[in-house]
């Protein structure tokens, strides 16, 4: 699982683990400045991993670095939001549609079974452990399309996504996407129907992007565009 801890990790890793998680789960807020400083103090890492961690997390577009300000959490703007639902109804629909019938049925029974479990309804979970269940669970889906590339963009996109979602709970006390209803997905990827498999999805993603755009429009939080000035 993506959060699990690894004995064998090395330092950098663990830094750069720690930090993502804190950024995609909003811990360390949308154009939040983070100077190597105050990283240093909150979390205890000394400065070479750090800068490591810091070099990957600019790779995947969660951490810029603007003039003047140093490094900052990327911000996200109503463009990035639509940028990454686009291209999930783009990659990720074809991906789900290329792994009907080649799931493995015991292993997708389980990743669902430990996803409904972290759901606030059944009382269990926290926001962590949901967002490692629910990228477990979408991880095997897409690696089931048995096209390394593209489940390597597809889990990129989940990842922002989920940076999203929880930048969305910080607006309404409510759990807007805090659900999981698969049932006809997880139907149509063990019958190994790829276009019903594939139309599951897009339905997912496209009631996912509706929910989202309106709660930031609504609490009128981001702007259209990104457009400060980045250091190249």
């Amino acid at each position: 699982m993506q959060g699990s801890t690894d004995p064998r990790e090395d330092l950098s890793s663990r830094v750069y683990r720690i930090l993502k998680n804190e950024i995609l789960l909003v811990r360390l807020a949308p154009g939040a400045e983070i100077p190597e400083t105050m990283l240093v103090e909150r979390y205890g890492f000394s400065k070479a991993p750090l800068r490591s961690a810091l070099a990957r997390l600019r790779q995947e577009k969660l951490v810029i670095t603007r003039r003047r300000l140093g490094n900052i959490v990327a911000p996200i703007s109503i463009q990035d939001v639509h940028e990454v639902f686009q291209l999930r109804l783009l990659l990720e629909v074809e991906a789900t549609r290329l792994a009907a019938g080649h799931v493995d049925a015991s292993m997708l029974a389980r990743l669902d079974a430990e996803v409904r479990a972290c759901l606030p309804a059944s009382g269990g979970g926290t926001r962590t452990a949901y967002r490692e269940a629910n990228y477990a669970f979408h991880e095997h889906v897409v690696q089931s399309s048995r096209n390394g590339r593209l489940a390597e963009f597809v889990m990129s996109l989940i990842e922002h996504h989920e940076r999203i979602v929880h930048f969305c709970l910080t607006l309404e006390d409510r759990d807007i996407e805090f659900h999981h209803r698969h049932d006809e997905l997880l139907s149509a990827l063990l019958d190994g129907d790829g276009e019903r498999a594939a139309a599951a999805a897009e339905r997912a993603i496209r009631g996912s992007q509706k929910k989202i755009i309106e709660t930031l429009m609504g609490n009128h939080a981001m702007p259209p565009h990104d457009g400060g000035p980045h250091d190249p």
